[in-house]
């Protein structure tokens, strides 16, 4: 009857974050790029640490004939570069990891449209849902009313069929005679008395049940006031 609950913006919040970090990332990835290349033309770096320092990636040295350095992604020993002087390959390592990781910006920054629409058309189902919680509300409470009322009837029907049952045991215990009849009519009292509080506990337990389910619709009500209100 009613919609699903309305979704905050946390998702669509969190893929622009993601989104800033792999800005910050690919922008720290250029520059260290740029001075790899700036350093490679004046010599002088440790160039086997800054390889040890890249993460996701492996660098092995094949000695021989014709040495190279060799540098394959650390996720599926897919080969990047290969080369004798190991800052071209650092540089090759460097560009393919800012590709990846404007690629995976790309990839992100393109859930974000249908991921806004989603919600916007979520919390348009959900504030259509509103006006019936409403009434809902309002309907269960006008039962509870009914009930309460109801059961306050029955409660001083009890009150009034016990004290008769105690005033004809007096009147039993008073008239001998009349011992036979007023047996039979107590136990007939008894009887209703009985039925009564059956009746009673159920309307209780109705009760019990409608007053979860007013908790249980003021609660969803309250939560979408609070997830449909402006941030």
């Amino acid at each position: 009857m009613f919609g699903k609950p309305s979704e905050t913006p946390t998702g669509s919040s969190s893929m622009t974050r993601f989104g800033k970090i792999l800005v910050i990332l690919i922008t720290f990835a250029s520059l260290a790029f740029g001075g790899f290349a700036i350093v490679t033309t004046t010599g002088g770096p440790n160039w086997q640490e800054m390889a040890s320092q890249i993460k996701d990636y492996k660098f092995t040295y094949n000695g021989g004939e014709n040495p190279t350095w060799t540098a394959v992604r650390a996720r599926g020993e897919e080969q990047v570069a290969s080369d004798r002087d190991l800052p071209k390959v650092i540089d090759a390592v460097l560009a393919d990891k800012i590709k990846r990781l404007n690629a995976e910006k790309q990839a992100f920054l393109d859930k974000i449209p249908p991921l806004t629409q989603a919600l916007e058309k979520s919390r348009a189902d959900n504030q259509a849902d509103v006006p019936a919680l409403e009434a809902y509300v309002v309907q269960e409470r006008a039962r509870v009313a009914a009930l309460n009322d109801a059961l306050a009837k029955l409660e001083a029907k009890v009150l009034a069929q016990t004290d008769a049952a105690q005033k004809l045991e007096k009147i039993a215990s008073a008239r001998r005679e009349d011992v036979f009849r007023l047996t039979e009519e107590l136990a007939e009292i008894r009887a209703d008395k009985v039925r009564l509080e059956a009746i009673k506990r159920h309307l209780a337990e109705e009760l019990e049940q409608v007053n979860g389910n007013i908790e249980r619709a003021e609660l969803r009500l309250a939560s979408l006031s609070v997830s449909n209100s402006p941030n």
